[in-house]
Parts: C-alpha cells; structure tokens; sequence
C-alpha cells in the first residue's frame, strides 16, 4: 500500500509537471535547448553533477548513491576499494525546459543497481526528478529534488518523504 502511495503521487507529480507548466522543449525531439542551460551543472553541498548537450540530452551524470558518473541507457562498473565491483545499470534520461518560465526539469532512472562493499550488498533502483528555476543569468539552477527508490527491505522509502530537498546547482562549464 505504501508503494502505491508514493507512485500515485509521483505520477501526480510528473503529469503536472508535463500538463501544467506550458509548451516545453523536451530531449526526445531534435529541438535545442538554449545555451544558457547547457553545459555541467554542479550542486553545491551535493554529489549532484549533471551535464547537458544543446541538443537537449542528459550526457553523464554524478549521482550520489555511490557518488558515481552513469550515462542513460548504459551499465557502469565501478571498483570499490574493497576491490570487489558495483554495477549500475540505467533507463532513460529525459530533459524537459519551459521558456517561459526558465523551468528546468532533468530525470535520472538507474533501473537496476547492485552495490557491494565488505559483506554488505544493496539491491534496487531508483528515479531521481530535479525541477526548478534557472536564474535569469544562466548560471544558477534552485531545484527541488525528487527521489524515489526500491533498495530492498533493508533500506524501505518513507512513502511521505520521496520530496529529498531543494538543491542549488552551479553552471561549471559551457
């Protein structure tokens, strides 16, 4: 029952986001995204480092489940320094910007995780949704961050608390 609470409301969330917020650009066409908001974009106080490309598609991204670099649509294997290897494997990446409103919204899916460490293993997935403003000057992104996850009976999600916070992106590059 939990599950279905936190995925009605997420779902909630993301037809508001796509049937409310007016016309978007989004990465699923070969429209451009301006170039004000393409480029890395780093969060303070945050693993969160995302990099974006001017045709409107997630490039990389640093996520902070294992403060690791994955690309959409790819596995990545990552040495641990126990020796022992973690793999993430993710979907989709999407992008969506509202001119009017400077509104920036970036999806990150990890669809299948396997993180091990000494004897400890963590099995899941994960979607994390960042939206919010980007200032007038391009060089700042306010976003709240939305994150929801299935690592197992170990570690549940609270189903009232898939709202991670507001985090505050730093355009680092062009």
């Amino acid at each position: 029952m939990k599950k279905l609470i936190v995925w009605v409301g997420y779902a909630a969330f993301l037809l508001c986001i796509t049937g409310c917020l007016g016309p978007l650009v989004k990465s699923s066409g070969s429209k451009v995204i301006p170039p004000e908001i393409t480029g890395t974009w780093k969060a303070y106080d945050s693993p969160w480092k995302i990099e974006l490309s001017p045709n409107g598609k997630v490039v990389s991204a640093v996520i902070p489940m294992g403060i690791v670099e994955v690309k959409p649509n790819k596995t990545t294997k990552v040495e641990m320094k126990d020796g022992q290897f973690s793999t993430y494997k993710t979907g989709d990446f999407d992008v969506q910007y509202t001119a009017d409103t400077r509104e920036l919204f970036v999806s990150i899916e990890v669809k299948d995780m396997h993180i091990v460490f000494l004897h400890n293993v963590i099995d899941g997935n994960s979607i994390d949704n960042l939206v919010g403003p980007v200032s007038e000057d391009g060089k700042t992104w306010k976003a709240d961050w939305i994150n929801v996850f299935d690592y197992g009976p170990r570690f549940p999600q609270d189903p009232n608390s898939i709202l991670a916070g507001q985090l505050l992106f730093e355009k680092v590059e062009d």
